[in-house]
């Protein structure tokens, strides 16, 4: 009977990762359609703000799986900032007829998601160290 924290099983980091994601990012895209709506940011502007949300969202994730990493901090992130941008390409593959215009801006979308990732893994991979304190002395 350990006291110490319950550790997740390793392909569940990914999907709290994944899911972090993905919840960041439709809320974001909900917040950036009513702006739209709304007046507040142009149509021009939408973009620049879903490529921005698109890389926190990668961050996000990326940097949970960072701190809990399977087989490192940078390589953890990475693979959840892919999985996030392999799913965003699949459901745009799917839910459009042309596809996506890899040279415009779906290629950028998923650039932003990995260079999410990236940065996730480079932040998250500072390790905390613990100070010993000595016993009786000041």
């Amino acid at each position: 009977m350990g006291k110490g924290k319950k550790q997740s099983p390793n392909g569940l980091v990914f999907l709290e990762g994944l899911c972090l994601s993905f919840g960041i990012y439709l809320l974001g895209q909900l917040l950036v359609t009513l702006l739209v709506v709304k007046g507040a940011l142009t149509e021009a502007g939408m973009f620049p703000a879903v490529a921005a949300l698109c890389l926190l969202s990668a961050l996000a994730g990326g940097f949970l799986c960072a701190r809990r990493p399977m087989w490192g901090p940078l390589p953890s992130a990475m693979m959840c900032a892919a999985l996030f941008a392999g799913i965003l390409a699949a459901v745009g593959i799917l839910c459009w007829e042309k596809g996506i215009n890899w040279a415009g801006h779906g290629g950028i979308l998923i650039l932003c998601a990995l260079a999410g990732g990236l940065l996730a893994g480079v932040l998250g991979s500072g390790q905390r160290k613990k100070k010993k304190r000595k016993i009786g002395a000041l």
